[in-house]
This record gives structure tokens, C-alpha cells and sequence, in this order.
């Protein structure tokens, strides 16, 4: 029986979920109800994936947190995969029976990769549909907010548009045109506009080639800058943290959420951002600060916002920026259709499989 390592979090539980035969009965419910959404046959797509897996099924997996634990359950290690715990030569060498590893994403900073070529272990990536999704969801929310979308979809009658307080004034045809007869002011154009990404990881990264597409100028911050053949590559620029949000008609939100960036974004930060600006959020809430937020839009100095995130989820009916009109909220599903979690696993334990076949 295959022995798989695998790094924990909410996500990669679900390779215990299908893989390992002794994950208990309230984990394997639970998953099952997670994914009801959009596969309602839970117990049927597993069992056709471990008919799939015959290599790889059943197998014990050993969920670990943190780079000792990782450590200490690589001697017995048929495969490991890992989102942040790093493998070098310490781990490489506790690991003697280390078929193949896997990096669940595509940036392999935390791995050795010559370390891993040397001892003979190949290193796959998986580009993650949900982090794909993530910046759809966050490109939806920046064409959203630019085309005033709450705004253009309740003004078409006359009533609605006396009900939003711009009663119908019809242009003169016989010399212009009739377009736009709700008169809705402060669209904006993408073309013209700069995107600022706080964070730049793998959902940025994606971000910022649809950005790209659509004409943006796209800057980002991150602790450590890319090379110069990256950000060309990319078509993205650097900017220091002030910087950022001086620079940005839309700055979006990026970085993971910990004590050290809570409340990263305040009074101070939105200050700095152009008038007429937009924040976009699909992070975590508490990164962006509360009160800092609500005054921003409140006042004016932001032109609008958006967000996926909460400060409490479900929102609570007292949260003041429900009722802040240019204010655009998703309940927490930029990660798209549970189906992109799913592929993603099946993708990557069959090209596990695969390796363990040979």
C-alpha cells in the first residue's frame, strides 16, 4: 500500500478523502456535502476515480503541518505533495523511498528542483483550476465596478429610472445618438486604466495575464521582486508598497491573510489611491480594514469597491456596507465550481499513478 505524505489544508484533505480508507466517516460526509453543489453523486465519482488509480488505491495518507513533521514521515514517503513545506537535500535524503513529488501549483520556489533531478525524483506541478476561476471571479468584479453593472441593470424602464432619482430625459436624435438614455455617469474604460496586485503569487499571476488582455497597466508588490526577465515576460511593473496604491485605478488584493497583514490596508493606504479608485477584495476581509473601508466609500474617495470576502460569513444583516450602493458583494465563491477542485485532484493522482506504474 502506497504511502503518501501530503501537506494539510481544506483543500488537499480531499486526497485523503479518496485515497486513504481510514478517513473517518464524518470527513468523508462532509466533504460529500461540500461538493453537493456540483457533483451530486460524490460517492459515485470516487468510486470511478480509485477504479482509475489502480496503482495508488488504496493507500495510506499522512497529513502533515508543518516542516518537522514533513521530515519525520519521509523515510516511509512513496510520494509527497506540498503547497509551502520546502524539500531540499535535508528532505531528499531522509526520503529513500521517494518515487515522485508533487507541488500543488506551479511556483516551485519551496522545492530544490536541481536537488530533485540529482536524487532522481521528478517534480511535478499542477496549474489549479481554482486559482484560474479566482481570477475570473476577480476580473468579473473589475469589469463590474468599471461598467457601474448594479447601476446599468435597474435603469431601463422610465419608472426605475425615477425610482433611482434620474427621471428619463430623452437626447435630441434628430442630431446624436440615443445610447445610453439612462444618462449613468463615471463609466470607465479598462484600456485607460492601471491595476494595481497586492501579492503576487499564483492567483496574481493569472490575474495579470487577463489584465493584460484586456489593456490594463499592471503593477504588483511582493516581498521578493521578480527578475526583470519575469516581469517582462509577464508585462508587469514593480511598485513599493506606497507606491501601489498611489498608482492603481483598481488595486486588488493578493496576499495571504496572518497577524502581519491584518488590517494591512487602512485609512492611510486609501488615502494614497487615486480619486475615483476601486478596491477589489477576494482574499481574505480582515486584510482590508472595516471601518477604513466603509469611510472611504462613504465619502467618496473610493468610487467603489468589491468583494468575496466577509468580515463575517454568512454576512451578518447589520453589516453597514450592504447598504453602500457602489459596494458589489459575492458570497465567497470566486474559486468558481466545485468541479475545479475535483479535476484538479484527478488530474494529479492519475499522473501520480502513472509514475507509480512504471
Amino acid at each position: 500500500m502506497p504511502f503518501i505524505i501530503v501537506e494539510e489544508d481544506r483543500i488537499l484533505r480531499l486526497i485523503q478523502v479518496i485515497l486513504d480508507p481510514q478517513t473517518t466517516p464524518e470527513r468523508m460526509s462532509a466533504f460529500a456535502d461540500f461538493n453537493s453543489t456540483d457533483q451530486a453523486d460524490f460517492p459515485g465519482w470516487l468510486a470511478q476515480l480509485r477504479t482509475n488509480l489502480p496503482d495508488l488505491f488504496p493507500a495510506t495518507v499522512q497529513l502533515v503541518n508543518s516542516q518537522e513533521e514533513l521530515q519525520q514521515y519521509l523515510p516511509q514517503a512513496d510520494v509527497a505533495i506540498v503547497e509551502s513545506l520546502a524539500i531540499g537535500n535535508v528532505e531528499l535524503n531522509l526520503a529513500k523511498k521517494l518515487k515522485v513529488i508533487y507541488k500543488f501549483g506551479t511556483l516551485t520556489d519551496n522545492i530544490d528542483d536541481a536537488a530533485c533531478k540529482q536524487a532522481g525524483i521528478p517534480m511535478l506541478t499542477l496549474r489549479r483550476r481554482t486559482n484560474i476561476a479566482m481570477a475570473e471571479h476577480t476580473m468579473m468584479l473589475v469589469l463590474a465596478l468599471a461598467k457601474r453593472l448594479p447601476a446599468i441593470t435597474n435603469r431601463l424602464t422610465e419608472d426605475q429610472m425615477i425610482e433611482a432619482g434620474s427621471p428619463f430625459r430623452p437626447y435630441d436624435t434628430r442630431h446624436t445618438a440615443g445610447a445610453n438614455y439612462a444618462r449613468i455617469q463615471g463609466l470607465k474604460t479598462l484600456h485607460d486604466c492601471s491595476i494595481g496586485l497586492l501579492g503576487f503569487g499564483e492567483i496574481g499571476r493569472e490575474l495579470a495575464k487577463l489584465a493584460n488582455a484586456f489593456g490594463l497597466s499592471v503593477f504588483y508588490n511582493k516581498k521578493n521582486r521578480l527578475s526583470q526577465l519575469e516581469e517582462a515576460e509577464l508585462h508587469v511593473t514593480y511598485c513599493d508598497f506606497d507606491e501601489l496604491f498611489k498608482k492603481s485605478d483598481f488595486l486588488s488584493v493578493h496576499v495571504p491573510y496572518s497577524e502581519k497583514t491584518k488590517d494591512l490596508i487602512g485609512s492611510t493606504q486609501l488615502n494614497l489611491m487615486p480619486p475615483g479608485s476601486y478596491l477589489i477584495n477576494t482574499s481574505r476581509a480582515h486584510i482590508v480594514n472595516h471601518d477604513a473601508l466603509l469611510e472611504a466609500l462613504r465619502s467618496g474617495k473610493l468610487a467603489g469597491a468589491a468583494a468575496d470576502v466577509h468580515y463575517k460569513e454568512p454576512v451578518d444583516d447589520t453589516e453597514q456596507l450592504l447598504h453602500i450602493k457602489q459596494f458589489i458583494m459575492t458570497p465567497h465563491l470566486g474559486g468558481g465550481s466545485r468541479m475545479n477542485g475535483l479535476k484538479d485532484a484527478e488530474v494529479m493522482l492519475t499522473n501520480i499513478n502513472n509514475y507509480l506504474s512504471k
